[in-house]
């Protein structure tokens, strides 16, 4: 498995559990804790989301909630780019094969 790749499924897992999360947002929430979603399996950063937030990242298939800097980058130039900054939260959104696999998995 290539790290682009690899890179995408530790993504994809992390937006896994955060889908889970923002049911609670359906409950009456104005806002709720979610895991960021970078590409360290590691990375235990919660950020705080609005319903709002959360659904412009979920707007596309593609897209992720990262802490601000947690981006694969300089790991593997090309694999996403910033799309959005927000003082708490970055969105990311990938590109080539790391686009192909978060969209499968979604």
């Amino acid at each position: 498995m290539s790290q682009e790749v690899r890179i995408a499924e530790n993504e994809a897992f992390f937006r896994d559990l955060n889908e889970r999360k923002a049911d609670w947002l359906n409950d009456g929430l104005q806002s709720a804790g979610f895991r960021c979603e970078c590409w360290r399996i590691d990375c235990g950063v919660r950020m705080n989301l609005s319903r709002r937030e959360w659904q412009e990242v979920r707007s596309r298939a593609e897209r992720f909630a990262v802490a601000p800097g947690h981006t694969a980058t300089d790991v593997e130039p090309g694999v996403e780019e910033v799309v959005k900054k927000y003082p708490h939260f970055w969105i990311v959104e990938k590109r080539g094969k790391a686009a192909d696999v978060a969209a499968k998995r979604e």
